[in-house]
């Protein structure tokens, strides 16, 4: 519908972003479950059991699969750090899901609509929604 839509009204038809997330080790199931909730896909650490693995060899794993990291480790805001997709740094203390989800859910809720975009971007999230 929408293709024809296209051909016949001469409306140009975006198909949304799509994200992919990769959670580092510090991250929950439930805090996977909030970003799946948003229609993304996710993966983590923990999933794929590279559990000790140097951050050189994340950051290889993350670019040859378009996975756009989240994690709570500020190491990742340094430059020598960096993720094609982009990187999200989650800023929150303490680190407990009902401090860190609903700002995650916001910052989700944004992409979602396009009112946000990660892409080439290191993201610090915290409670003043910092994007750098």
């Amino acid at each position: 519908m929408q293709v024809m839509l296209q051909i016949f009204i001469g409306i140009e038809w975006k198909s949304p972003m799509k994200y992919n997330f990769f959670c580092n080790e510090n991250s929950t199931k439930k805090r996977q479950e909030t970003i799946k909730k948003f229609g993304f896909q996710v993966d983590s650490v923990r999933n794929q059991k590279f559990f000790g693995m140097n951050n050189g060899d994340l950051l290889i794993y993350l670019n040859v699969h378009n996975f756009i990291l989240i994690t709570f480790d500020k190491d990742f805001l340094k430059a020598e750090f960096s993720v094609d997709q982009g990187i999200i740094v989650v800023d929150v203390t303490p680190n407990r899901d009902e401090f860190t989800i609903p700002l995650l859910e916001k910052f989700l809720t944004m992409l979602k609509k396009g009112k946000s975009n990660c892409t080439n971007k290191k993201v610090l999230l915290n409670r003043e929604f910092v994007f750098k």
